[in-house]
């Protein structure tokens, strides 16, 4: 046998899903439903729902925090009213039990509202019945329509966003190129700079090394006049030698 908190569990579970249905209707459903009729037979729904969800707070949870027939009762009626809450027990769960009402009685009043706005807008569309219908759908269309326009109207403009980041990305690697194609005309020119320093210097060098050729040219030249002339002295030489040692021996 179940204790006083799982039923009260189970209560509870069964009340928020039921308002969880409510909810949706009355902020939801209804507004959206296509026709007039569709919407007066989801207002009759959540009207039951609101009755059953009002009867789980109002009998049911209710009366666990009441006194009730002896534990040796076990006829139907009496299945769930053999648990009693303890006084502490009760005393913590009535801000809860409260709060189910107040919710209870704001859908209440919000179905109201919506009921009310559906009954004006159905007035002045001129009507009850299909032709009424017909307006609404209509005006729902033209709703529909407007929302489509403004949709595209964003998606349009999300386009030419992207389109704009993309121009930007490309800009930006475009600038990035170009600095980094500036740095390398910088770096060959510096290579070339280089370059032609040493290119004045090896000709300079090579400029030096002309005069030092040009100078071992001439003494070379000079050296070779010289044995000319020490060959050509010594062939004079010989030939004086020759001439006194026969001729004058001769005579």
């Amino acid at each position: 046998m179940p204790d006083e908190s799982e039923v009260f569990q189970t209560y509870e579970k069964e009340y928020s899903s039921l308002f969880d249905s409510i909810s949706r209707k009355v902020t939801l459903e209804i507004a959206s439903a296509p026709t007039l009729d569709q919407k007066k037979r989801l207002i009759n729904q959540t009207n039951r729902e609101l009755e059953e969800a009002d009867e789980i707070v109002r009998n049911r949870v209710a009366e666990m925090m009441t006194s009730y027939p002896p534990l040796s009762c076990r006829s139907a009626k009496w299945k769930w009213k053999l648990f009693r809450l303890p006084p502490q027990s009760g005393g913590k769960l009535q801000p809860r039990v409260k709060s189910f009402k107040d919710e209870i009685k704001k859908a209440k009043k919000d179905l109201v509202g919506v009921n009310t706005a559906i009954s004006d807008r159905d007035q002045l569309l001129g009507g009850a019945g299909s032709s009424s219908g017909s307006h609404l759908v209509d005006v729902d269309n033209h709703g529909n329509d407007h929302r489509s326009k403004m949709l595209q109207g964003t998606e349009r403009l999300q386009e030419g966003s992207r389109r704009l980041e993309e121009a930007k990305r490309m800009a930006i690697e475009t600038e990035n190129m170009g600095i980094e194609t500036l740095g390398s005309l910088n770096q060959q020119r510096e290579q070339i700079l280089r370059t032609k320093d040493r290119l004045t210097v090896a000709d300079s060098f090579i400029t030096k090394s002309q005069g030092v050729l040009r100078g071992m040219h001439e003494t070379m030249m000079a050296n070779k006049w010289l044995t000319y002339g020490i060959i050509a002295a010594l062939m004079l030489l010989i030939l004086i030698v020759i001439y006194f040692k026969w001729f004058a021996s001769s005579k």
